[in-house]
């Protein structure tokens, strides 16, 4: 183990000094800011400096109470790099000896009282932001600093920001979008009771959100017209249907301006104005597309243009945004389920399309919610939960925005930044099926963590439970004892998920999102190197093996639609096997004559059909959206049925010998999607609840990347 620091013990190195009471980093006696965990990796190698520190031994003692990826061990000694004025190819304080650890190789001089007793943030200078996020005042109260590094000598910057909470409600509060003026910001919220989401504004700084919409519909993707009088908006009718509806900013009538239809991502809101306020910008699929694509739609008259068509095998264009000068448009277009990058159109001034979309981002990560900065030089998004800021032009470098605390899923940026901070926290739960006629077994919370655990999966044998979980930092497939102990990290892929046993329980099929898109892996069930079986630009995901252990069936896009498909277990050629959009979760029955599975509407419930071909068959009614839990056995099906009341969630038993459905379980927690398992003895049922959810509205004041 790694010393704690002496309470009065000073370091020196350079012209810098780390105090390790007050856990200061101080150049020339000001201070530069540190994440608490920064901090702590600093100080564990100055401590030791000279000598190597292996990687176990800092996240030991860095993290002696969580488990975390080594991931997080580098992003913290690439802040500590910035935070030294260490440039890329020069080390003079932190070396990495590959394969093993760190050294702190420069000379650290002892001392028992300070060089400075100054103690105040120094102006920042560096063009790296480093962004410190801590928990006070209400809910969470964050000091932002962003540092920039000059293109020839340092110099003086920016000031640390604050981020402060905007909304605190109960339940969730998304899509910010900012008025033009930076005084107001429009949004939805799911109410005091959580049962629907609709717009609401509110003024930046006091007062209580004005409600502009009531339908029972769920109203998404505010965006304000220009001039700041107009808020347009989604109203979702169905999975693949909405209405485009304008509203005064000051409440009244709605105008339905138009309908767009299409695959519906409501993490990914798709409206925005063009400058001049005669046009929206909307997601939308035509009858004869393969996928979303961009539109314009007049502000008059509800008249449609196109702007993009995403090419075959990609998910669709979503997100657009306007440059300040009108003469380009970015926007997200997905090249699978959670891959993607952001592109930009060139246009005319009439807002048409001059050129095709040139893609910006180049990671193949998922990016969300793009936004321009005032001056048109950057786009902020957000990535694998936090920001980052792409200069559009010249070297198209990327920033991160590194907010320490909390998921973030959405952003407006204008004068100011609002970002959307999630709290989520899904757990693992057990209740015992009872038989019809008797009360129902009282549920046990049986695995859980501080971050989101889901899809469970009895082995076959039943004596392990294979589940996904993000508690290592990234999701990744983990097992454990069918009582919930010993919790073992099976995969470290970074971004694994929904994991089906093999008849046998010696392999786990799995989908991860490898290089961009999702596909199908296996690995063995004691651990191992996972094998890949897919590799197909389109999504491939959901697996999930026949009762004979030969097939793996899994939805896929390859056709341009989602549809059911199979693969030898050893991998081979995929054959499609639905053509009426099977949309996830194909589980074979155990005797294996039939295939069930969910059809992509929730509306349209669960489908059956032969395996060997024939006519597919509804056999449910709506579940649960937005992907359903499914599990077959000899007796019947289990499924998650759509809600019946707001805030009741079950799962329920539709019996093959009665035709009829009963509730095995009810939750006033919501229901995790692909989360249902049955013990082999069917005396149990695994599922995975959120427990505790929630999403606030954050606010950095005057906002600006440089």
């Amino acid at each position: 183990m790694l010393k704690e620091a002496a309470p009065t013990r000073f370091y020196r190195f350079g012209e810098y000094e780390v105090d390790s009471a007050k856990r200061f980093l101080l150049l020339n006696g000001q201070r530069i800011a540190l994440t608490p965990k920064a901090f702590d990796v600093l100080l564990a190698l100055v401590e030791r400096h000279g000598e190597i520190v292996s990687k176990n031994e800092l996240l030991r003692t860095v993290w002696p109470d969580t488990v975390v990826e080594e991931i997080s061990l580098t992003r913290n000694i690439s802040v500590l790099r910035k935070a030294l004025g260490e440039k890329p190819d020069e080390h003079n304080f932190i070396v990495t000896v590959p394969g093993t650890g760190y050294r702190f190789v420069a000379a650290v001089e002892r001392a028992d009282t300070p060089a400075s007793a100054a103690s105040k943030p120094a102006p920042v200078r560096r063009l790296w932001p480093l962004v410190s996020v801590t928990s006070v005042l209400l809910a969470v109260v964050g000091f932002v600093a962003w540092y920039f590094w000059p293109q020839s000598a340092p110099t003086p910057s920016q000031s640390m920001l604050r981020a402060v909470p905007l909304t605190s409600y109960p339940g969730s509060e998304r899509h910010p979008a900012l008025s033009p003026d930076g005084n107001q910001v429009a949004f939805t919220w799911d109410g005091e009771k959580q049962d629907n989401f609709d717009i609401y504004v509110k003024t930046i700084g006091a007062g209580a959100p004005l409600r502009l919409t009531t339908n029972p519909a769920e109203d998404v993707s505010p965006a304000w017209s220009p001039d700041g009088r107009t808020i347009g908006s989604l109203r979702r009718l169905a999975a693949d249907r909405s209405e485009l509806l304008l509203t005064s900013a000051e409440g009244g009538q709605e105008r339905k301006l138009a309908e767009t239809q299409g695959e519906d991502r409501t993490e990914l809101p798709s409206l925005a104005w063009s400058p001049d306020g005669r046009w929206l910008a909307v997601s939308h699929r035509e009858p004869a597309d393969l996928a979303n694509g961009l539109f314009l739609v007049a502000a008059e008259t509800g008249e449609k243009r196109r702007l993009t068509a995403a090419p075959r095998g990609f998910v669709g264009d979503y997100t657009p945004t306007f440059s300040p000068d009108g003469r380009s448009l970015a926007f997200v277009r997905l090249s699978g389920w959670s891959a993607g990058a952001v592109y930009l159109l060139p246009l005319a001034g009439d807002f048409s399309a001059t050129g095709e979309p040139q893609r910006l981002t180049a990671d193949g990560r998922f990016p969300r919610n793009p936004a321009w900065t005032r001056d048109g030089r950057h786009i902020v998004y957000v990535i694998a939960n936090g920001l980052q800021a792409i200069a559009v032009s010249g070297s198209r470098s990327v920033e991160p925005i590194p907010l320490i605390e909390g998921t973030i899923t959405g952003l407006s940026l204008g004068r100011h930044l609002v970002y959307t901070r999630q709290v989520n926290d899904n757990n693992i739960w057990r209740a015992e099926i009872r038989p019809p006629g008797h009360p129902l077994g009282v549920p046990v919370r049986l695995i859980a963590s501080t971050r989101a655990d889901n899809w469970p999966r009895y082995s076959p044998d039943g004596k392990r439970i294979a589940f996904g979980s993000n508690r290592s930092g990234a999701w990744e497939i983990w097992t454990a004892e069918a009582d919930g102990s010993n919790p073992l990290k099976l995969t470290s892929t970074g971004g694994p998920s929904v994991a089906n046993w093999s008849p046998d329980g010696r392999r786990i099929a799995f989908h991860a999102a490898s290089e961009g898109q999702t596909d199908l892996f296996t690995i063995p069930a004691v651990g191992g190197s996972p094998a890949r079986l897919t590799n197909d630009p389109s999504d491939d995901r959901v697996p999930s093996y026949s009762h004979d252990g030969r097939w793996i069936y899994f939805s896929s896009m390859r056709s341009g639609r989602w549809e059911v498909w199979k693969i030898p277990a050893e991998g081979g050629d995929a054959t499609q096997i639905t053509r009426s959009e099977g949309s996830a979760v194909p589980v074979e029955s155990p005797d294996g004559k039939t295939l069930y599975y969910c059809h992509k509407l929730p509306e349209k419930g669960i489908w059956k059909m032969p395996v060997q071909g024939g006519e597919a068959v509804q056999v449910t009614g709506p579940y649960s959206p937005p992907l359903c839990g499914l599990e077959v056995t000899a007796d019947g099906l289990y499924y998650t049925p759509a809600p019946e009341s707001p805030n009741q969630y079950s799962i329920a038993f539709l019996s093959f010998s009665t035709g009829k459905s009963r509730p095995v379980v009810i939750s006033d927690r919501p229901i995790g999607s692909l989360a249902l398992s049955i013990s082999p003895d069917q005396r149990s049922i695994l599922y995975s609840q959120s427990d505790h959810s929630g999403r606030d509205l954050m606010l950095i004041e005057n906002f600006t990347v440089r």
